[in-house]
């Protein structure tokens, strides 16, 4: 049994990909996603099973019944779960690898399938800190990593979330998407491990299915194009501007589209940050480094809302997160990011 992670890097289509990937055969998919190291010092402590079945439910029960911001409500038996883990366990402590896989092994048999038939357990680590630790555990473990337009997924980042929850506008979140787009990538570009990249623009692709299939160990199954979870189709988080129907796929649209949402000055300028992303085939013309120092600090158009609809109490906070972006502009001009590459935001 294999672990594979499912891996974002910013509005990506991890949710997405995973939902795709539920109810395949050869597959085990949970609901949605979790941290198990939370509940562990190190990856060498044991602990006993009853006790850490307790805390992760009381922790994460919502994974069997609703999850409000994924759209998500199932009905799950708990007490079948609690039931199948018990008889794996067999009541003795252990530790925090053991202890994962016990979750999908239970999470499985609860769903009335067979253990003997499955090849891989789908994880999604989602961001870099809990991909790490899932390495450490799991250091073989193949990773699918989602991948956009840059600048199309800094809009999703920023607009959507800031439409969906007015009070998180701020120069922190800002700064957070900026950073993670590209040093999240720079990450994952780093590990040795092996990977599939799966562009959101293509992700539809029936040659991109097939891929992900042979990548995985699995047959190719067409229902691998709804996107669900237990079998139910999942219409998109309550974030995302658009629903889908019968978990249909839907196109994250033209990355022409940036210059509806970025002034032609600023496109160059964080196209030049961005630049890891052109490997993906994305079209990204870049500026001067004289044009880069100059125009890296003006106020891009979305710091420029940020600043007239952010809170009065993160005034301050703003121009700090403000002189970090300048900063970490800097560094990059300088090539001095790699100072960078232990620190993750996600």
């Amino acid at each position: 049994m294999k672990i594979t992670l499912i891996v974002t890097t910013g509005r990506t289509g991890s949710d997405y990909l995973q939902r795709c990937l539920d109810g395949l055969n050869g597959l085990i998919v949970f609901t949605d996603k979790f941290n198990y190291h939370q509940f562990f010092e190190n990856k060498n402590q044991k602990i006993n099973s009853e006790i850490l079945l307790k805390r992760f439910l009381e922790k994460y029960s919502y994974l069997f019944k609703e999850i409000k911001i994924e759209n998500i409500k199932i009905k799950f038996s708990i007490k079948k779960f609690k039931k199948y883990f018990m008889q794996l366990s067999k009541n003795k402590p252990m530790n925090r690898k053991q202890f994962f896989l016990l979750l999908y092994k239970s999470y499985h048999l609860t769903c009335g399938k067979k253990l003997s038939k499955v090849k891989n357990i789908i994880h999604h680590s989602h961001g870099v800190n809990n991909t790490i630790q899932t390495l450490k555990d799991f250091p073989n473990a193949k990773i699918l990593i989602t991948v956009r337009h840059p600048l199309m997924n800094l809009k999703s980042g920023l607009y959507n979330w800031f439409r969906y929850k007015k009070s998180i506008i701020s120069m922190k979140r800002v700064f957070f998407y900026v950073y993670r787009i590209r040093q999240d990538l720079k990450y994952l570009n780093s590990l040795k491990n092996r990977k599939f990249f799966i562009k959101l623009e293509e992700a539809n692709n029936k040659a991109v299915k097939k891929k992900l299939c042979n990548f995985l160990n699995i047959k190719y199954q067409k229902k691998i194009y709804k996107a669900s979870i237990l079998g139910k189709p999942w219409i998109g988080d309550k974030v995302s501007s658009k629903n889908s129907l019968q978990g249909r796929y839907i196109n994250p649209g033209d990355a022409k589209d940036v210059f509806k949402f970025f002034e032609k000055r600023e496109v160059k300028l964080l196209n030049h940050i961005f630049i890891d992303y052109k490997k993906f085939g994305y079209s990204l013309k870049t500026t001067s480094s004289i044009n880069f120092f100059i125009t890296m600090f003006y106020l891009c158009s979305f710091e420029k809302y940020t600043f007239k609809n952010a809170k009065k109490k993160f005034f301050f906070s703003n121009i700090l997160y403000l002189f970090l972006r300048y900063i970490f502009f800097i560094l990059i001009l300088f090539k001095l990011d790699k100072l960078l590459k232990k620190i993750h935001l996600t």
